[in-house]
């Protein structure tokens, strides 16, 4: 009887018994994805091991590294099972730094807002002192200034508790990590594109599919037991390819939208930049050049969203891909 490791393609039996993996093929399954715009084989699958270091952070890598490798001298089942909780808890940590890094970011905005509300308050004062305007104007631009620096609080504990996620996610203590996250620092940005060559690929990449053979291993696969196994193999495959294809439509609209809302930005800053210019000419009201304001500080802070968005997908794709677990590593021997 062929095993069911050697049906699935598990080294341990394929081939003692004569048996061949299932393929894509077998399952009924197309081996493309559905962003593949030729006819072309597609590129090589890039090497994930170190997934993070895509991301050119050096605080990320040290982070995520702090993991350490718990699983590398286990074998079997056990070893696919830290596998798969490290790679989980390497996302999150990712995910969890990004968070922080873009809170950061949307303080970093309203301080600019700010600063740029301290200077249409110049410019009301010195008309109000002309005689161009009434003391409302001043009086609005403080009550809209202080309005927006209360969100600054808010922020500043949200990041807190991002760092204190961090910290627990790499075994240290809650605040462990607050000194060392303090200091202002971009949203990680990441390659623009990734190899994530073919959906086969992901039988032999992803350490739950393994995980999910293995399980299949343990009952018959010929005989009565044989279409349960295969389905229940298949569904796991099934739920990795929804995953790889999902976190790359996320990732392409991610790019795209914050592409268009580097346009914007641009466009928001020159229309600010008029609007104060026409308001200190007397040219405009208060209301047009608060509005101004407003809309850049809403379109920054979008931006920065999207920078947010892009680079989780880029995780979640890391992640669908396989993370950094390497075939065949569980089936090593210390």
């Amino acid at each position: 009887m062929l095993c069911a490791a050697a049906m699935l393609g598990l080294s341990g039996c394929e081939g003692a018994s004569g048996g061949r993996p299932v393929t894509l093929a077998d399952l009924g399954l197309p081996d493309r994805y559905s962003t593949d715009s030729t006819a072309q084989p597609p590129a090589q699958a890039e090497n994930l091991a170190q997934w993070w270091r895509h991301f050119d952070d050096p605080l990320l890598d040290s982070l995520i590294e702090r993991v350490g490798a718990a699983d590398s001298a286990a074998n079997g089942k056990t070893g696919y099972q830290q596998t798969v909780k490290r790679i989980a808890t390497e996302a999150a940590i990712a995910r969890s730094y990004v968070a922080l890094r873009t809170r950061q970011a949307k303080i970093e905005n309203i301080r600019a807002y700010l600063a740029a509300r301290q200077d249409d308050q110049a410019i009301a004062r010195f008309r109000e002192e002309a005689k161009l305007v009434t003391p409302l104007d001043a009086l609005q631009i403080a009550a809209d200034s202080d309005r927006v620096a209360a969100g600054i609080p808010v922020l500043e504990a949200a990041i807190a508790a991002d760092a204190a996620r961090i910290a627990v996610l790499t075994g240290q203590p809650p605040a462990a990590l607050r000194d060392q996250l303090a200091p202002i620092a971009p949203v990680p940005v990441g390659p623009a594109e990734v190899a994530v060559g073919a959906p086969s690929d992901l039988i032999n990449r992803r350490a739950d599919v393994q995980l999910a053979a293995q399980r299949v291993g343990r009952g018959k696969i010929w005989g009565g037991g044989s279409s349960g196994a295969v389905a229940a193999y298949k569904e796991v495959v099934l739920q990795t390819l929804e995953e790889a294809e999902n976190a790359q439509t996320a990732f392409a609209a991610a790019k795209a939208r914050e592409a268009a809302l580097e346009k914007a930005v641009d466009e928001a800053e020159q229309l600010a930049v008029l609007a104060r210019k026409q308001y200190r000419e007397g040219l405009t009201d208060h209301v047009a050049l608060q509005s101004a304001e407003r809309a850049l500080l809403g379109v920054r802070d979008e931006r920065v969203g999207a920078a947010a968005d892009r680079a989780a997908a880029l995780i979640d794709l890391f992640t669908a891909l396989g993370g950094s677990w390497e075939p065949g590593a569980n089936d090593r021997r210390p």
